[in-house]
């Protein structure tokens, strides 16, 4: 490994407009020119004011930040993020390289410096996630297919062999799919006919981020998102969520500069909130929306719940922002029922992620 090379740690500016900020959007500068060589598009970069609010620590999570340098060109990054409050055994960790710089160690470099960070912090278990276009034969018979049998990733993938080498283990792949709102209208109200006559139960709300008196019962909303999804055999502790915790998230949003919509269902009968979906907007970029968390607890599914507040956040987004183009989000493969969901609404795939773990010795 060429020793010309050096990982120096990102200091966060305390805003991006401060004179110590440049190094800092350089960084997500080089992350925006990462996700464009992948995907050829800017769907998946943010600003890099998003960046520094979802970025700083929290009472909650950790994100340290690395980079790379070739001459006075910054060309490689890598992060380790880790929560506080439960899993406290792992880490997720990246390292990523521009395409003209790959093949010289550094990805390794980068790795390996957030590894030792997880390790800092007595992190046994790592996680990551690699990201690939569609294009490829799943079907292909050296196809790398995770332990829970749905899906796959290409096995000349250089991100797969990477991985591979560093010791990572395929978990899960997501399904990565966008939603062109250009082209949505046509199933819409018959969806949404079907959904209401199902749902007479229920009443939707809509808002933009939490309203204070919903705080504490969306935290427990929250917190069964952590454990009902699917994760493939990784198992993850369940995420304690009370108010504080939501009014943190919400704040750091707000310094993130993104909008939060969400759209929940309240049962008539009990008055609790049963399901809940939520759209984050990032001032900069709302024309194209990420799908968050969507989640319908257990016993009030089969009211399709799931496909009505999705509809009203939707119709939500458009009227808020007249310039929205499309709503990108991701689904693990082996969740049929949301993604039926999202198929009915013309969501389609160009990308899956996958998922990796490894333990450390």
């Amino acid at each position: 490994m060429s020793s010309q090379y050096r990982v120096q740690r990102l200091r966060l500016p305390a805003s991006i407009y401060d004179a110590d900020a440049a190094e800092f959007r350089e960084f997500s500068d080089l992350t925006d020119a990462i996700e464009r060589q992948i995907w050829g598009n800017d769907d998946r970069c943010s600003p890099a004011a998003f960046r520094l609010g979802v970025w700083r620590d929290t009472s909650y999570e950790l994100t340290s930040l690395f980079f790379v340098r070739d001459g006075e060109r910054m060309v490689g990054r890598g992060w380790c993020q880790m929560s506080l409050k439960e899993d406290r055994d792992r880490a997720m960790v990246r390292a990523e390289v521009l395409d003209d710089f790959t093949g010289r160690g550094i990805g390794r470099l980068l790795l390996d410096a957030a590894t030792e960070e997880a390790a800092r912090y007595s992190r046994t278990i790592l996680n990551s996630f690699t990201e690939h276009p569609v294009g490829f034969d799943e079907e292909a018979p050296d196809a790398v297919v995770p332990s829970t049998g749905y899906g796959a990733l290409p096995a000349d993938s250089r991100a797969v062999a990477f991985a591979n080498a560093a010791g990572f283990e395929l978990s899960q792949v997501e399904r990565y799919s966008e939603l062109i709102l250009s082209e949505y209208d046509g199933g819409r109200r018959a969806l949404e006919a079907a959904a209401t006559a199902a749902a007479g139960d229920y009443e939707v709300l809509v808002w933009e981020g939490i309203p204070l008196e919903h705080q504490a019962e969306m935290a427990l909303l929250l917190g069964r998102m952590s454990t009902d999804v699917p994760y493939g055999v990784d198992r993850y502790e369940r995420a304690e969520w009370d108010a504080d915790r939501v009014a943190s998230l919400e704040a750091q949003l707000s310094d993130a500069n993104t909008l939060p919509l969400y759209a929940v269902a309240r049962h008539r009968a009990s008055g609790q909130l049963v399901a809940y979906t939520s759209l984050w907007i990032r001032s900069g970029k709302e024309d194209v929306a990420d799908q968050d968390d969507t989640l319908v607890v257990p016993e009030h599914r089969g009211h399709l719940l799931g496909t009505l507040i999705k509809l009203a956040n939707l119709k939500a987004y458009r009227e808020r922002f007249p310039t929205a183009r499309k709503v990108i989000t991701f689904n693990a493969e082996e969740n049929r029922p949301m993604l039926a969901i999202n198929e009915a609404l013309g969501f389609r795939p160009v990308g899956y992620d996958g998922e990796w773990y490894r333990r450390l010795a």
